[in-house]
């Protein structure tokens, strides 16, 4: 490979490692609840625990300093509880086997 074609390369990786570096992630303000399709929404700014009733068992889902987790659930993998507490726009906690997703707004 030629001098400038390495050049351009590098300059593209450079670019790119700038932009993911001051690429800006908004807060979320509202947190979105889906059980088998039907929503409902909390608003971030209260902090406050709900419990997520289903057919198949409970998750108990906890608001609190601007983030939304799940502390406590029936399911047998846990891995909504393993999940990180989240905060930003876009992101999910989802138990498959209740049909529950969480999802910042």
């Amino acid at each position: 490979m030629k001098k400038k074609g390495i050049l351009f390369i590098l300059v593209l990786i450079l670019i790119c490692i700038y932009y993911m570096m001051t690429a800006k992630t908004d807060s979320a303000s509202m947190v979105s609840v889906s059980v088998d399709g039907e929503q409902k929404q909390f608003d971030l700014s209260q902090d406050q625990t709900y419990t997520i009733q289903t057919e198949k068992g409970y998750n108990i889902l906890q608001i609190q300093n601007q983030t939304a987790t799940i502390t406590e659930a029936d399911c047998p993998d846990q891995i909504c509880v393993q999940q990180k507490a989240i905060h930003h726009i876009g992101e999910m906690i989802v138990c498959l086997p209740h049909k529950v997703v969480v999802e910042m707004k």
